[in-house]
């Protein structure tokens, strides 16, 4: 068997999000899912050693790693269009479940069971809770408005609004919203906090002097 299981799931880097949005930066799927695959390890890591919930942070990674495998096929659906209604989102849900089992028979069958938790996720599975949380806090509505993108300005408020509901639910989240959201927005050089410049004066004028 000669399987597309790997291929297919490469075509998120062919995919760009928020297409019905004017954006200062066109987001791919795969950087979308590589940052939330990040944040994702970091709120498994919260849980487990902060919290003491029987999590493991590995698993919550690769969760988040394949979260948007079914826009592999169908691309990336604005929520907007996706929740209009409760009727067109339970349509959408099977639309989904649909693709994810079609990746999955792209596998050998002695594979498929084991992905199948991942591919086709269960959503009350605390793993899963916390990749969607991480899906949430990746949003790059912050990035947009911060370059005066004011296109994502309700998107901002909405996203703010599935934030909170993820705090008072999950400690991990509001522990990591404290701790390390600041930080994901600040400029490079504030979150080197180095006096690089000044090292690098220093060595170059010594260096030129030698």
């Amino acid at each position: 068997m000669n399987s597309e299981f790997v291929g297919i799931l490469k075509r998120a880097n062919n995919i760009n999000r928020w297409g019905l949005m004017s954006q200062f930066k066109v987001e791919v799927l795969s950087a979308h899912i590589y940052e939330t695959t990040i944040i994702s390890h970091v709120l498994g890591v919260i849980a487990k050693e902060k919290f003491g919930e029987d999590i493991s942070p590995d698993k919550v990674a690769s969760m988040a790693a394949f979260h948007e495998a079914s826009e592999s096929y169908c691309g990336d659906i604005p929520s907007t269009a996706k929740y209009k209604n409760p009727r067109i989102a339970q349509a959408m849900k099977v639309m989904e479940r649909e693709f994810e089992e079609s990746l999955l028979q792209t596998l050998p069958p002695e594979f498929q069971e084991l992905y199948r938790p991942y591919i086709a996720q269960d959503k009350s599975d605390p793993h899963a809770l916390l990749a969607k949380a991480a899906d949430v806090i990746a949003a790059k509505c912050q990035f947009e408005l911060s370059k005066g993108n004011d296109e994502f300005s309700s998107a901002s408020e909405e996203i703010a609004e599935q934030l909170s509901n993820y705090q008072t639910r999950l400690p991990a989240v509001e522990y990591f919203c404290e701790h390390f959201l600041e930080g994901m927005f600040k400029t490079v050089d504030e979150q080197a906090k180095s006096q690089w410049v000044s090292v690098a004066n220093d060595f170059n004028i010594r260096k030129a002097s030698v």
